[in-house]
């Protein structure tokens, strides 16, 4: 016998409307080098939380410098981490809205893969704010790290997939820096985009006290037009910030360090269009991933203006006692983003329903309202580097408070829906990892962190369509764990192998009540999910060092791992049994020749459920959303003179796999089927081709750019719906451009 689950037209209609809140509320290999030379230059990181050779740290690290994707017209998230094996990034149409996915680890519903900038851990730790990493790519970066793998020992937690580290430029306390850059490009289908950047780095007093500052300011052109309103450059918006930091070198042994950083961005429309999932879905007629409208035009019925505000204050002191230096880092965030979703169809009808004395209604338009504001600081005790028994200790504690304002605006007014669930998280947490040297080429690291946290939510709402919910809290623990080993086979390779915890927090859920049992229908609480990663990697180079290789494998068991799931028409948070990642990755730098540098790199990642899901709607083996099985890139990237005047020119090619998205429902063993809970849909895998060149002219660099080449046509997000169109985010179109940097000091 075949059993199907359903819900009411209503019921389905208030789970669309959290759907659509849950987007919103819940929701080139190596640079090239400066002067002509046959070796490639070794790399310093920081991911253990000391200095260490790239080659050698026992993690698998791939480090960016984001000035030269900048001059090559690549400036943001989607596009700098095409470049990195192992990840991909979920485009939401709008610099603020990237889901990054490492390693098929997700980002759904609360962070996978933390943000730092320097020493500061920036986001939320819950469901009920925003997932999404912050980009700071714009700012005055030495390096971008990307860490791959849990992290959860050393940077606590929600480093599951890993870290997305941006490490500013220090202070200088001898010599002055500085620069002033313009970027000017057209979109084909777009208009003029400008990017303009300042920063200036240098003592105030030298060898004591130091200066760091940047800004920007963006105004991107929109290529998506409005075909309902008529209204072209639909996703036009503007994006501005900087960072700054006053570095102190009191004494020979203690410095301090005051930071800061300001982001915002306002849009009127995401860059995304509305399609089919399937053939005839919704909109007869219509092939499976067809656009509604064209393949820039949105259908929108009215504006959707989003606002992202983001700002950071940081203190950090260090002091040397010569055996063990003592970090304290302090800071204070806060972020806001504010959305409006056209939500017409269906809660126009619903308000008629409802509220007839004032039908008919003519819009209906949710204008979400979410946030936090968090303190957080860290005290760390790290030796010194003696290569014989190394360690760090140290402890964490966090507060966190969080808004989630949903108010749906109808047109007349009518009391349909208003809701507003406020948050409070708090977590502390002890750590320690040690690392002994057997012979000055074997060592092994053992880590653990302790982590104890609670969380408290409520529900306050005004309408017919859901009643208010006291407040739930919890608390709960989690240990962390970290083991490798590292064998330096040679001078030029080293050889490890990782075994490393995560996780990311549990939390209080909404408690419902069914209405004809008087039962709960919901947990009262959703569990932690944690991962154990297995990895094994080798790096190295050749004697000569012109070329460097990166390789690593993987496989991650990842348990109770946090969902949405629907009970009663309504998303909570709740968790899945079991999934499993699994795949290689590979990178390589090859200087072929004093002026040609080659760099590329695959990956592959197989991330799939490891158990029959019914709340997905997937069956045990199914790939899991948003992660493709296979990526690559290649760049080339040639060094010559032009006279006197030192020049380049390059290329790069960056494909990204077929990649899946919802689930495709499946009947059990007893024969009930259990419907996806977003429809399956396999989006094309797809090739993008750059092309850049540049010169300097004394104190002047120029470069010019084309990204996407082939004006290629694809989508790279595709958010799947059965009660409203599909919403997807379709390639950025050929971009011609221009950057012109003035280096002033």
């Amino acid at each position: 016998m075949t059993m199907h689950k359903s819900t009411h037209c209503l019921a389905a209609s208030i789970a669309a409307l959290f759907a659509a809140a849950g987007s919103v509320f819940f929701a080139p290999a190596a640079s090239a080098q400066d002067e002509a030379e046959s070796a490639l230059e070794e790399v310093i990181v920081t991911a253990s939380r000391r200095e260490e050779a790239l080659q050698d740290v026992a993690i698998a690290v791939s480090v960016i410098d984001v000035n030269e994707f900048a001059d090559a017209g690549l400036t943001g998230l989607p596009e700098i981490l095409t470049f990195v094996p192992g990840v991909s990034v979920v485009d939401g149409g709008a610099p603020f809205s990237n889901s990054v996915y490492m390693r098929g680890i997700n980002a759904l519903l609360s962070a996978g893969v933390v943000s730092y900038i320097d020493e500061i851990p920036f986001g939320s730790s819950t469901v009920y704010t925003n997932p999404t990493p912050l980009d700071g790519t714009l700012l005055d970066l030495g390096t971008l790290d990307v860490m791959k793998g849990p992290q959860g020992t050393l940077y606590g937690s929600s480093a599951m997939g890993g870290i997305l580290k941006f490490n500013t430029r220090d202070a200088s306390l001898t010599d002055w820096t500085g620069s002033l850059s313009a970027d000017l490009s057209t979109t084909h289908g777009g208009g003029l985009n400008q990017l303009y950047r300042v920063n200036a780095n240098g003592p105030i007093a030298t060898d004591t006290l130091g200066l760091s500052f940047t800004a920007f300011w963006r105004d991107k052109s929109g290529y998506i037009d409005n075909a309902t309103l008529g209204k072209s450059g639909w996703d036009d918006y503007e994006y501005y910030g900087g960072s700054g930091s006053l570095r102190w070198a009191a004494t020979d042994r203690l410095e301090i360090t005051v930071q800061g950083l300001y982001q915002k961005s306002t849009q009127e429309g995401l860059a995304t269009i509305q399609a089919n999932h399937g053939q005839d879905a919704l909109l007869p007629g219509k092939a499976a991933k067809e656009p509604w409208f064209g393949r820039y035009q949105t259908g929108e019925t009215d504006i959707n203006p989003s606002e992202y505000e983001a700002q950071v204050l940081g203190l950090t002191i260090d002091y040397d006692f010569g055996f063990a230096k003592l970090t304290s880092v302090t800071s204070t965030q806060e972020m806001s983003f504010v959305q409006t979703v056209d939500l017409t169809v269906p809660f126009a009808f619903y308000a008629d329903l409802f509220f007839p004395d004032s039908a008919p209604h003519s819009s209906a338009v949710l204008v979400g309202d979410l946030g936090f504001e968090k303190l957080s600081q860290e005290l760390r005790l790290t030796s010194a580097s003696n290569e014989k028994f190394e360690w760090i200790v140290g402890g964490f504690y966090t507060d966190e408070e969080g808004h989630n304002i949903q108010d749906l605006v109808i047109t007349p007014t009518a009391p349909l829906y208003f809701a507003n669930f406020p948050s409070n998280y708090d977590e502390f947490s002890l750590f320690a990892t040690g690392t002994w040297y057997f012979t000055p080429d074997l060592d092994a690291s053992v880590g653990v962190r302790y982590s104890d946290y609670s969380n408290d939510v409520e529900l306050n709402t005004v309408g017919p369509l859901i009643a208010p919910l006291p407040k739930t809290e919890i608390s709960d623990n989690v240990t962390n764990y970290l083991f490798n080993v590292r064998y330096r086979a040679g001078d030029n390779t080293s050889v490890y192998g990782r075994i490393a915890s995560g996780y990311r927090p549990g939390g209080a859920n909404f408690v419902l009540i069914d209405p004809g049992t008087g039962q709960p229908i919901t947990n009262p609480l959703f569990d932690p999910d944690e991962l154990w990663s297995y990895e094994f990697g080798v790096k190295g180079s050749t004697e000569d060092g012109r070329i460097t290789y990166d390789v690593a494998a993987f496989y991650i068991d990842w348990n109770d791992y946090i969902i949405a799931v629907n009970r009663g028409g309504l998303n909570v948070a709740g968790n899945a049994e079991q999934a499993i990642s699994k795949g290689v990755e590979a990178s390589l730098g090859f200087a072929a020749t004093e002026a040609l540098t080659i760099t590329g790199m695959v990956s592959y990642a197989r991330a799939e459920l490891g158990a029959d899901e019914p709340d997905l709607g997937g069956a045990n083996g199914d790939q899991l959303p948003n992660s493709p099985e296979w990526a690559a890139a290649l760049d080339f990237d040639y060094r010559f003179n032009i006279g006197d005047l030192p020049s380049y020119v390059g290329a790069a090619w960056r494909y990204k796999g077929n990649m899946p998205v919802g689930f495709p429902g499946y009947t059990d063993g007893s024969g009930a089927y259990w419907p996806p809970s977003a429809p399956r849909v396999e989006l094309n895998g797809y090739s993008l081709v750059d092309l850049r060149a540049g010169t300097s002219l004394g104190p002047v660099d120029l470069s010019l750019y084309v990204t996407n080449l082939f004006d290629e046509w694809a989508y790279v997000n595709f958010a799947p719906s059965f009660v409203s169109a599909s919403t997807a985010t379709p390639t950025r179109p050929r971009t011609i451009g221009v950057v012109a940097r003035w280096n002033f000091f």
